[in-house]
């Protein structure tokens, strides 16, 4: 059973990920996928490829491409009883059905991760709007996201599934103390600190000089009791290092850039934060990753962030650019350990029984046999 798995490129970002894991994981439940990028593959698609999942790509040839659908129709061809996954890229959009079309496939289904673009009021473009109608089904990742698709974006509601996202909670876990140790000292994190850490692209949308203010307010109170690592890159970094500098924060923030071990940056702290504007975020992976590895996180209320945390009791959630609430929510946090495990000991357990990767991919799974 073939699901070919569409994207324009595959960088490194949540929704990506959500492919990659479903890449990995559809084999377990019969389905062979083939991912196509249009563009690059980016560094996620080299991932994939480096485990041995088949993926093309340099496929669209210029910017608009119009022969891009019957390039990709020629690679479906033979494999009507297949399924098309494609994510909300807007060139894959058109692509993936235009392709599907000439091809046969049938069997449909886009994955929305966006609840409105960045300054934008829509997800979708007008283009995308012509080919929206080709999907049999449009998977939404919580109530109010499936709230907005309908409501705002008008997709048809009788189309729609919902599908949490996941991540593998056995690599996002908690440590043993040992080795908790180990990983704090390669960190810097000195014996008695509290280290707090914020896992998001270096991009506007992420809010990160809220963060850094709030790592102002704490360094002025507290001294070196608190460290902010930084985990991620992007445009944002030159700015972000000289707002830093301009609050003299020093090296009570340590930016960490791109890491592949983000498991173990969070196994090395003791709080997480993400301080995202409105419409940017769906339903971040950061938040369930942290859940996962035990951690209390504190977050603004954006997208489904309400849906995944209860508040007060297995995370808090602040308003956005409230810097006086982060400030506060973390000192509570530091300040009552007793409190602090028993959040993340609640995290972990709603990550594993409601946002592990297992139950993402076997959601998907019944999604694609349902349309038989």
């Amino acid at each position: 059973m073939r699901v070919f798995m569409i994207a324009s490129t595959l960088v490194t970002g949540g929704a990506e990920r959500v492919f990659e894991s479903l890449a990995l994981g559809l084999p377990a439940r019969g389905w062979e996928p083939e991912i196509i990028c249009l563009r690059e593959p980016g560094t996620t698609g080299e991932r994939l490829i480096g485990a041995g999942v088949p993926l093309r790509h340099g496929i669209l040839k210029s910017k608009y491409d119009p022969f891009s659908a019957v390039t990709v129709s020629r690679l479906m061809s033979g494999h009507d009883d297949a399924v098309l996954l494609c994510l909300d890229h807007h060139d894959a959009i058109a692509v993936g059905v235009g392709a599907a079309r000439l091809a046969g496939i049938r069997r449909r289904v886009l994955s929305v991760h966006s609840t409105g673009l960045w300054r934008k009021g829509s997800s979708f473009t007008r283009v995308d709007r012509l080919f929206l109608g080709g999907f049999g089904r449009v998977v939404a990742l919580a109530d109010m996201h499936r709230d907005h698709l309908v409501g705002k974006e008008g997709i048809d509601p009788a189309s729609v599934r919902i599908i949490n996202n996941g991540v593998d909670t056995d690599l996002f876990a908690p440590s043993d103390d040992v080795t908790r140790a180990r990983i704090r000292e390669e960190l810097g994190v000195g014996e008695g600190q509290f280290a707090v850490a914020m896992v998001a692209a270096l991009r506007p949308e992420k809010n990160h000089g809220m963060f850094l203010e709030a790592a102002s307010i704490l360094r002025e109170r507290y001294g070196d009791r608190y460290v902010f690592l930084i985990a991620g890159s992007g445009r944002e970094e030159e700015t972000l290092r000289e707002i830093s500098s301009g609050f003299g924060l020093g090296d009570a923030v340590r930016f960490l850039g791109d890491r592949g071990d983000v498991d173990r940056v969070l196994k090395g702290s003791d709080a997480s934060v993400l301080c995202s504007f409105p419409v940017v975020e769906t339903f971040p992976l950061a938040v369930l990753e942290a859940m996962a590895t035990g951690l209390p996180v504190v977050s603004t209320g954006v997208g489904s962030v309400p849906e995944i945390i209860e508040n007060g009791a297995d995370g808090l959630i602040i308003d956005s650019e409230d810097t006086a609430g982060l400030v506060a929510s973390i000192e509570s946090i530091a300040g009552d350990d007793e409190r602090a495990a028993l959040m993340g000991a609640r995290a972990r357990v709603k990550a594993e029984d409601r946002f592990s990767v297992k139950g993402m991919v076997d959601s998907y799974a019944d999604l694609f046999e349902e349309m038989r």
